[in-house]
């Protein structure tokens, strides 16, 4: 519409900018107006005017647009970040006039999920973990209430309903079964405690003024099961030794973290360079995927012997070139077989192994742990109850 002569022009207490990033995305943040200072006096003696500004990034992204979908995620990630800034100016206007009131903003619940999923991607380059979970979980709320609820409409009868559904939810994974089987406790308590983290976000967000899941009763809420955690005596692994594998690169990767006690995703990056010959000894210098801690992890020579010689290879080199994690579970289940052991062995275990190995030669739990990279020490004692129950 045409603006008539003598409209004033009104100026936007908030404008919503984009950044591009290193990978190609863009992150959205909202750019506020914070009025102006005078900073000096110019040649001809006006003052010189600097305008003040303040930004909120929304670790909101839009990806590059190589296919519809990608243009359909766009739309909506623009569409959140439109409302959240119509929001911030009702929020700046209602504390200019002195007034509170309840949040109105209506956010869209699978959106909002999908987006910390991206963010979870973006942060960490790992489709598995968190981009994972956050994406599963956005699954499963749609299947519970479909892709209409808004976040601000969620109660703890809507939360309680979901505990339910949990109970007897299909996992969805399995493409092109008629039958999917139902998800494990396990699961059911990992979405369950992102769907909380995502509920806590929106209240520091200020999407909604309260977490409901403050009302919900923690007796209900879905607990983990006793998981157990196989691991190898010395004798299994002399066996593994002695037994062929198909894959020689899995073989030696899994018995070195038997040894050294490290994380399939972790031992998938290690390279050469990590590697380090200190006065008391070589030592495994790498920051852990899981916890972001920065370790350095002593290896014996029996480790070492998994090692590939490390002068035909440059520092910047993988130490073990792995597949996925289901096709390395597939040969070290095939391996173990091979060997007599009738325990179901996946890669995880060669962690476990390090720990009871280590416990078994009496090294102090307090080390252990350390040399696991746990947080807590009770995360390590689980293992000395396991040995005490064996």
């Amino acid at each position: 519409m045409k603006k008539e002569k003598g409209q004033l022009k009104v100026k936007e207490p908030i404008r919503l900018r984009a950044k591009k990033l290193a990978n190609g995305n863009q992150s959205l943040y909202l750019e506020k107006y914070e009025g102006y200072e005078v900073i000096g006096k110019d040649e001809t003696g006006k003052d010189k005017i600097k305008t003040k500004k303040s930004y909120k990034f929304l670790y909101l992204y839009l990806i590059p647009e190589k296919t519809k979908a990608d243009k359909t995620a766009n739309e909506k990630t623009w569409d959140l970040a439109h409302k959240i800034k119509a929001q911030t100016i009702v929020d700046i206007q209602i504390n200019d006039s002195g007034l509170a009131i309840k949040k109105k903003t209506k956010v869209n619940l699978i959106s909002y999920v999908e987006q910390i999923a991206k963010k979870a991607l973006a942060d960490t380059n790992n489709k598995r973990s968190e981009y994972y979970t956050y994406n599963s979980l956005s699954y499963h709320l749609k299947a519970y209430k479909g892709d209409s609820w808004n976040i601000n409409d969620i109660d703890k009868q809507y939360i309680y309903g979901f505990i339910e559904y949990l109970k007897t939810a299909k996992n969805g994974n399995f493409e092109g079964k008629e039958e999917q089987p139902t998800i494990s406790k396990n699961t059911a308590h990992k979405l369950f405690a992102k769907f909380n983290t995502a509920l806590k976000k929106a209240v520091i967000d200020d999407i909604i003024t309260e977490n409901p899941m403050q009302k919900v009763d923690d007796k209900t809420k879905p607990k983990t099961a006793p998981s157990k955690r196989e691991y190898l005596t010395l004798d299994e692994i002399k066996k593994l030794i002695d037994t062929d594998c198909k894959r020689p690169d899995i073989k030696n990767a899994f018995l070195f973290c038997c040894l050294v006690g490290v994380r399939f995703q972790n031992v998938k990056n290690i390279k050469f360079a990590d590697i380090v010959e200190e006065d008391t000894g070589v030592v495994l210098k790498y920051k852990q995927i899981k916890t972001g801690t920065f370790e350095n992890l002593p290896i014996s020579d029996e480790a070492l012997k998994f090692v590939p010689d490390r002068t035909e290879f440059k520092p910047e080199d993988k130490i073990f070139h792995l597949p996925k994690n289901e096709t390395t579970n597939d040969v070290i289940r095939e391996w173990t077989a091979a060997a007599g052991i009738t325990k179901d062995i996946t890669f995880h275990c060669s962690r476990h192994t390090a720990a009871t190995l280590n416990l078994s030669l009496n090294t102090p739990i307090e080390t252990v742990s350390k040399l696991l990279g746990h947080t807590k020490i009770a995360t390590t004692q689980i293992y000395a109850k396991i040995m005490d129950k064996n």
